[in-house]
Order: C-alpha cells, then sequence, then structure tokens
C-alpha cells in the first residue's frame, strides 16, 4: 500500500488523511503538538455546507450552539440581519472538535505521530520524498509518495518547499479573542460582525455565542495599519462601544486566544512534485470572513483522495497532483478571488460611505457579495446621490457583483 504523509493535525489535516484512507492509502498523520486542538485560536463558528460537501459529520459533542446567519453592524452601528429559518452553522469547541476529527482518522487506520517538529524534507531527483523531524529528541526521517502540508499559516512544509516561503505583513490578519461568560447577547443564534476602521482597522470585532450565556469576543485586524496591538484595540471596543456596553458589560474573560489568519487570497499554487498544501497553509481561507474550517475540510478531502490515487499510480509529479487544483479550484477559486477583489475595496472605503451602503443593502445581497456574485442595489445606490456611494457601485460594477 502506498504512503501518504500529513503534516498537521487540525480539521485540514484529519479530513485529507480521512480523504486519502477512502481512496486506498497508508497515511501518517504528524503534529508538533502533543494536544491536538490546544491552544484554541479562532472563533469557533463553521457552517453546515463546508463538512457536508466532504461528507465528514461535525462531531456532535463538539457543537455548542446552532448558528442561523448574522448580523452585520456599520461603523455607524447600523445593522443588517441575515438569518435562516434552521440552523445553518454552528459554534463548536474546537478542543473537541479537532480532537474527534483526528481521533476518526485514526480509528479508521492512520498512524499519528505527536510531538514530532519537522526540520527538513527528503528529495529525490527533485521530487519530495518524505520529511525529516524531531521527536522524543531524536531526528527520524519518514517516507512517502507524497507529503502533505496541512501545518497552518506558518507552514513548514509550504517554506522547505518552496510554495510560500513568506508573507507581507498586509497578507496577514493578527487575531486575539476571548471566550467570556456572564454574556448578556442581544441575539444567540446570530454572528455578529462589527466594522470601524477606529474599532478594528482593516478587519472586523465578532461575537459569536456558544450557549449557556457564553461567546467568544475577538478581533482581526491587517497588518501595517494598526496603531495599537489586537488586544488593545479589542479592549478598548469591550469598555468604549456601544454594542459591547449593551452585552458585554457583565461579562468575565475565561479564555484568551491569539491567532493569525492568511487574507491575501490563495498560493498562486499548491502542488510540487512529491507534495500539496491545504487548508491555511494553502492560503484558502475566505478574505473578507476570515473562515476556513469548511474549506480546509473540503480542499482536505480532495487532496488525500488525489494525493493516494497518483501514489497508487506510482505518478506524482506536480502535472498529476495538479488535479487537486484543479478540482478545488472549481469549487472556490471564482469566490476567493472576487471576495479578494471585494476585500481591497472595502478596505478603500470610508467609514461614512460603508453606513449609507448598510443602508441600501440586505442580509441576504450580503451574502451573495461574499460568494462573489451579482446583487440588484446599483439603483437604490443612485437613488440617494451620494456621489461617494455611488462612485463605489461603479468599482463593484466593474467587478460585475451590482
Amino acid at each position: 500500500m502506498k504512503h501518504v504523509i500529513v503534516v498537521g493535525a487540525g480539521p485540514a489535516g484529519s479530513s485529507t488523511a480521512v480523504g486519502a484512507l477512502r481512496a486506498g492509502a497508508d497515511v501518517t498523520i504528524i503534529d508538533r503538538k502533543t494536544n491536538v486542538g490546544i491552544p484554541v485560536q479562532c472563533g469557533e463558528a463553521i457552517g453546515k455546507t463546508g463538512p457536508g460537501v466532504a461528507e465528514i459529520d461535525i462531531p456532535e459533542e463538539s457543537i455548542r450552539a446552532p448558528l442561523r446567519g448574522f448580523r452585520l453592524f456599520s461603523p455607524g452601528q447600523i445593522s443588517v440581519d441575515y438569518a435562516t429559518k434552521e440552523p445553518s452553522g454552528f459554534t463548536i469547541d474546537r478542543r473537541i472538535f479537532d480532537k474527534e476529527l483526528f481521533a476518526r482518522a485514526t480509528e479508521a487506520g492512520a498512524d499519528s505521530l505527536l510531538g514530532a517538529r519537522v526540520l527538513d524534507i527528503t528529495q529525490e531527483n527533485g521530487t519530495v520524498t518524505g520529511v525529516v523531524v524531531r521527536h522524543d529528541g531524536k531526528r527520524k526521517t519518514l517516507k512517502a509518495e507524497v507529503v502533505i502540508g496541512a501545518d497552518g499559516v506558518n507552514s513548514q512544509i509550504a517554506r522547505l518547499t518552496g510554495l510560500r516561503k513568506s508573507y507581507k505583513p498586509d497578507d496577514i490578519d493578527s487575531c486575539f479573542g476571548y471566550e467570556m461568560a456572564n454574556c448578556d447577547l442581544e441575539v444567540t443564534d446570530l454572528m455578529e460582525f462589527l466594522l470601524g476602521s477606529e474599532i478594528s482597522p482593516r478587519g472586523y470585532i465578532w461575537i459569536f455565542p456558544k450557549g449557556e450565556g457564553r461567546a467568544n469576543v475577538g478581533i482581526g485586524i491587517g497588518g501595517g495599519v494598526e496603531t495599537k496591538t489586537a488586544k488593545e484595540y479589542l479592549d478598548h471596543f469591550l469598555k468604549h462601544h456601544d454594542v459591547a456596553k449593551r452585552q458585554l458589560s457583565n461579562a468575565k474573560v475565561i479564555e484568551t486566544r491569539v491567532g493569525a489568519l492568511p487574507v491575501c487570497g490563495p498560493n498562486k499554487t499548491n502542488v510540487v512534485d512529491g507534495a500539496l498544501l491545504v487548508g491555511d497553509a494553502a492560503g484558502q481561507v475566505h478574505p473578507i470572513t476570515g473562515g476556513g474550517m469548511g474549506y480546509a475540510m473540503v480542499c482536505g478531502s480532495i487532496a488525500g483522495r488525489v494525493a493516494a490515487k497518483c501514489a497508487q499510480n506510482e505518478s506524482v509529479k506536480t502535472s498529476d497532483l495538479q488535479q487537486y487544483e484543479k478540482e478545488w479550484r472549481k469549487l472556490y477559486g471564482a469566490e476567493f478571488d472576487q471576495s479578494l477583489k471585494l476585500r481591497e475595496l472595502i478596505l478603500q472605503t470610508e467609514d461614512k460611505t460603508l453606513d449609507k451602503l448598510a443602508n441600501i443593502v440586505t442580509g441576504e445581497s450580503i451574502v451573495q457579495m461574499t460568494a462573489g456574485k451579482k446583487v440588484k442595489i446599483f439603483m437604490r445606490a443612485m437613488a440617494t446621490k451620494d456621489g461617494k456611494l455611488i462612485a463605489l457601485m461603479r468599482e463593484l460594477r466593474k467587478l460585475r457583483m451590482v
């Protein structure tokens, strides 16, 4: 049986392992951590679509609260809601979620090596043939037909293969968050997002309900434009913003989270001879929402299947593994491309214009726009006779989004 090594035991890595196992490969999952899912570094929200497409059920024991949509606050606190009749997603406990997905992969047949730090890759005639790790104080070489990097935004596999060596400051959002108890949330089944250059430059603040009066409250801010740390921005929001005063004045911090997200869109390519990337390592993160788990699970399942088949065919050149790139980009490539352009346009838009935009959009149109689809708001914008809003609409029309 042909061997596939997956570096990283998060949702991307475990989904990749499951995909490879289903396609008949022998799989080893490597992770530098000894406790999968710890520490938590995100807002813990996931939609049903990604896991459904990947045919990997969300572990029921990880679900904390159902979600039906979102409430978006413009800089001037104009709110726009989007809600489905039935839950379209959940807030989860990533400690349980990640560990259970990892456990499923091992129960399906994957071997595991925890506490193993990747030092290097091995190559023969330019083709990746394995990894060198340090485990239990010893240097070990593990061989495989295909190596898959699912090791996050700071991926060693991306760096060692040359698929991505570094990021520019504005490619990354710095994230900081709290899990809070004793919250007085106004909505318990909607995610809340707050925009504004003063409270979250080049990013947003989120409030995600977790049930039982708890919530994840966090911020993601862009590199190169901030004047304070992410923590300082979030703490200022909690003390001074009206939304925070209404809902979080009595809340207590029970956990602190720190992380980073690539928001610059997917890597130009995620495939080289004998290796590929998936998840955050591949840049498969929505440029506007910062969501990545659902994409990671779908792309991981594709990556595992393609890698296993190429390994079995004993043909793991870039041209063979390129099937993975073709499949996942067919699903999400256009969405990511359009969202990246929309993100850049929004970042250039003044807060007052965003307030005026909030007055003419609906929750459904926001969903369509972030998915790269065309929305019918141009005539409403023209009716305002606001020059800057009309100018924004014209730019959106160039992107074929209105």
